[in-house]
């Protein structure tokens, strides 16, 4: 007997281009499925259309009104932003995604009811991934009471049981690696498994909350390959999704950065997929996507795999372009990464004072290891991104103006800035009171249902319910405000990634323009601009992976 079944990605209105790929881990859940036996559907609204249906045609006029008046252009002080017109656009919005919402919520039980499915599965992301996939879940399960709904993800990675103090719509959730624990939650659908045998799972007997243990795959190169046949993958026909792919080629990480929890995910010790075997997915792939792009998806890839992989790309002379996560120990090969295809890599950089890496962040790296690896990188003809967390625990003016100085050394072509995340079950979690966090009451719900809201500008946010050193979100806002200012002053370029580089590269548009090309798209929700992103990008990429 086989299952049939639908795993649901929705997570609101994606706010870059790159946010339009493909989603690796459902196409991954998929292909273990099928491997089984099983049928199952994937159902993922991330795609071009969800602007036209979230956002109506009057008010994308008016955005794009209020940005080429307020915001295309530096800041005029005697004109400042319509604050009261964006919070009410704000609201009306919100009012209309409810609506959408239920219809989304109408057309998976529509496709369960045409299928037969037995259970629906959920990928949890954060703000509307969560909030709105609870909302859609609960609509179905009104449908549908006797259908098991499942949920995984990164949220669930993050907040595990605390999501059933939220919500009891789920019959049960996932942490951790998904693929071979999908094909037991199908076993469990069809009634051949009990919840106890179920690793990797947490979920309520008789009202009390259960969480299996945890295990990971062991053998990397045993998962089958990802599924994207647009007869499973629905979204992939035609230009919904840019055509960037995600390739599994490593999990784990040795490092123990105080603010992440990927060993905690995904373990300490890296597991590595056969660099053959590798490179033959990117050229399946590529071939039955027609696309030539990708990025090397490991959090942390060993640098002697990612070696071995451009080796093996080289030696098959395929015509590819890539990205991925960069070392800042400096010891990577680019000059051979970049004849191989390499054209961004984005380093984990966090601060430039050695004092802070070592007290607050635990990288475990020294400042000129960072300076090495970043202009290496560049001077090989590889874009290098560098991300730092702005203010860390402990920062000060000094800490803060070393970090200033490391990235006007380096140069980087682009600068990523993030506040202080305080995930919960992170070093930085578990150890609150060592780096000064001060959590509010209500801290566990308030996180959980964050949402940043792009439309308005920051210092109308919703308040983190945390402070830092003695900061509200406010005071951390303006210090990575006026940093973000000196970098831009210094001719260091801000608020752009690794994905949108190379996708800017290959359509020829430099940076910045991407960059502000991207930010007026979003923020407007501009759905044609975007769909004939995705179709220039797509076309681009055409070209034959093989240059043979």
């Amino acid at each position: 007997m086989a299952t049939k079944s639908i795993l649901v990605n929705f997570n609101g209105c994606p706010s870059t281009l790159d946010s339009l790929m493909p989603d690796n881990g459902l196409a991954n859940l998929a292909g273990s499925l099928l491997e089984e036996g099983h049928q199952t559907i994937i159902m993922d609204f991330g795609i071009a259309d969800i602007f036209k249906r979230m956002i109506p045609e009057e008010i994308n006029k008016e955005l794009n009104a209020i940005y080429e008046e307020f915001m295309a252009k530096p800041m005029d002080k005697s004109k400042p932003l319509p604050v009261d017109r964006l919070l009410e656009l704000d609201r009306l919005l919100d009012d209309h995604k409810e609506v959408e919402l239920k219809k989304i919520a109408d057309e998976i039980t529509e496709k369960a009811n045409q299928i037969g499915a037995d259970f629906i599965g959920f990928k949890l992301w954060t703000g509307e991934g969560f909030s709105g996939s609870v909302k859609i879940a609960q609509a179905i399960r009104q449908k549908l009471p006797n259908i098991k709904l499942f949920a995984g993800g990164p949220h669930i990675d993050w907040f595990m049981e605390h999501v059933f103090d939220y919500t009891d719509v789920f019959d049960v959730l996932a942490y951790g690696e998904g693929e071979e624990i999908i094909k037991f939650l199908a076993e469990y659908a069809e009634g051949n498994k009990n919840l106890s045998d179920i690793p990797n799972i947490i979920y309520k007997n008789n009202g009390k909350t259960i969480i299996n243990e945890l295990i990971r795959i062991s053998d990397l190169n045993a998962l089958p390959e990802p599924v994207y046949d647009e007869s499973i993958y629905p979204a992939m026909k035609g230009d919904q999704k840019i055509k960037f792919i995600m390739i599994d080629e490593s999990r784990g990480c040795p490092n123990l950065c105080y603010f992440c929890i990927h060993p905690q995910k995904s373990g300490r010790k890296w597991r590595r997929r056969d660099p053959i075997q590798t490179v033959d997915m990117i050229a399946k792939i590529g071939h039955k996507l027609n696309t030539n792009t990708f990025r090397l998806a490991g959090s942390n890839t060993p640098t002697d795999l990612r070696k071995e992989i451009a080796k093996e790309i080289i030696h098959r002379q395929l015509n590819i372009m890539y990205t991925g996560f960069g070392h800042v120990r400096g010891n990577d090969d680019y000059e051979l990464l970049r004849t191989s295809g390499c054209l961004a890599l984005a380093f984990g950089v966090e601060s430039g004072s050695q004092e802070i890496l070592n007290q607050s962040v635990n990288k475990k790296v020294k400042t000129d290891d960072i300076v090495s690896a970043i202009i290496s990188c560049k001077n090989a003809g590889i874009s290098a991104i560098a991300s730092i967390i702005v203010p860390c625990p402990h920062d000060n003016e000094k800490t803060l103006e070393e970090t200033l100085n490391l990235l006007i050394k380096t140069k980087p072509d682009s600068v990523t800035l993030q506040l202080p995340g305080l995930i919960p079950g992170s070093y930085w979690h578990k150890n609150r009171d060592e780096f000064g966090f001060e959590l509010d009451d209500d801290f566990l719900v308030r996180v959980m249902l964050y949402k940043i809201k792009l439309l308005l500008p920051p210092i109308l946010w919703e308040p983190l319910p945390y402070k830092m050193n003695g900061k509200d979100h406010l005071q951390m806002m303006t210090i990575a405000q006026n940093l973000t200012i000196e970098l831009e002053k210094n001719g260091i370029l801000t608020g752009i990634n690794d994905f949108l580089i190379l996708i800017g590269k290959i359509m020829n548009i430099s940076p910045i323009e991407m960059r502000n090309i991207n930010r007026k798209a979003f923020f407007t929700g501009d759905y044609m601009r975007i769909k004939d992103m995705i179709k220039s990008f797509n076309d681009l990429t055409k070209a034959s992976v093989s240059k043979g």
